[in-house]
C-alpha cells in the first residue's frame, strides 16, 4: 500500500487525528505531523496541537501498520523540508498527503476584521494556506522525482466559499486553498499527481468545541441552517478526505468538495 502524510495529526477528536487512522485503516503507511507543542509553549503561534504525536503513531501500530511522528511548523519551509525527508526515510516515497493543519480562534485572526491584528492576520494565512502550499510543495517534488503519481487533499472549509462575521482571516485563507488548490491540480496533473480540497462545515472537534463552547453559545442558530440538523463529526470528514486520497476518486482532481451535512449551500 502507500504511504501517507498527515499535517495536524496530533489534536484529540481532531479531523486531522481521525485522518491518520482512517487511512491506517484504508491499508496505508502514515507520517503523523504536527507542530506539537502546548498551548502555552507556542504563543506567538497561534496554534498548538494540543495532543499527542505519540499515541497517534501507537494506535496506528495497533492496526497493523508503520507509522512515524515528525514535529514541524508547517509554515517553516525548514522545518518541514526536515519533516517531509524523516518521513520518506523512514516509511518510503510519500504518494498520499493531507493537509489538515489550520484553523482560527480566540488570539488567532479571531473577530471583526477591522480589530484583528495584522499579525494574526498573517499567521492565520501563514498556517492555513502557506502552510498547505510547503508540505505540498515537499511532497509533490518528491512525487515527480521519484516518477511516481500521487494524491493531495487540502482542507479547505465552507468558510472558503461564504463569508462569517468574525472569521474574515479564516475566509480569506481558506478561499486561498481553493485556488491554491486548483492550480496545483493544473500543475501537477501532467505528473499523475491529482489535488483536490474537501469542504466541512461546522464540525465538533476539540478545537471548534472548547468545553462545549460550540453549543452551548451557538449551537441552537447554527444548527437551524444545517440542512441534516446536527454538527459533522472529525471522522465524517477523514471519510471524505480518504476517499479522496483512494483510487476510487481517481477520476477527480480541481474539485473542492463540500463536506459540511449540506449547511454550505444555505
Amino acid at each position: 500500500m502507500s504511504v501517507a502524510l498527515v499535517t495536524g495529526a496530533a489534536r484529540q477528536r481532531g479531523i486531522g487525528r481521525a485522518t491518520a487512522l482512517r487511512l491506517a485503516r484504508d491499508g496505508h503507511d502514515v507520517a503523523c505531523l504536527d507542530i506539537a507543542r502546548p498551548y502555552e509553549e507556542a504563543p506567538a503561534h497561534g496554534v498548538a496541537s494540543g495532543g499527542d504525536l505519540d499515541s497517534v503513531v501507537a494506535e496506528i501500530e495497533a492496526l497493523g501498520r508503520r507509522a512515524i511522528a515528525v514535529r514541524a511548523d508547517v509554515s517553516d519551509e525548514d522545518e518541514v523540508t526536515a519533516a517531509v525527508a524523516a518521513g520518506s526515510e523512514a516509511l518510503g516515497t510519500i504518494t498520499l498527503v493531507a493537509n489538515v493543519a489550520g484553523g482560527s480562534g480566540p488570539g488567532f485572526g479571531f473577530g471583526p476584521l477591522i480589530a484583528v491584528p495584522a499579525a494574526e492576520f498573517r499567521r492565520v494565512l501563514d498556517v492555513n494556506v502557506t502552510g498547505t502550499w510547503l508540505v505540498s510543495k515537499a511532497c509533490a517534488a518528491r512525487m515527480v522525482a521519484a516518477g511516481v503519481g500521487g494524491r493531495i487533499c487540502n482542507v479547505s472549509s465552507q468558510a472558503g466559499k461564504r463569508g462569517f462575521p468574525l472569521l474574515g482571516a479564516y475566509c480569506a485563507a481558506k478561499a486561498a486553498v481553493i485556488l491554491l488548490t486548483q492550480t496545483m491540480a493544473m500543475e501537477l496533473g501532467p505528473s499523475g499527481i491529482a489535488v483536490n480540497a474537501v469542504c466541512p462545515g461546522t464540525v465538533d472537534t476539540e478545537l471548534t468545541n472548547a468545553g462545549g463552547i460550540l453549543q452551548q453559545t451557538f449551537g441552537e442558530s447554527i444548527l437551524r441552517e444545517i440542512p441534516l440538523g446536527r454538527f459533522q463529526t472529525a471522522e465524517e470528514i477523514a471519510a471524505t478526505i480518504g476517499w479522496l486520497l483512494s483510487d476510487d476518486a481517481r477520476a477527480i482532481t480541481g474539485e473542492a468538495v463540500n463536506a459540511s451535512a449540506g449547511q454550505t449551500m444555505v
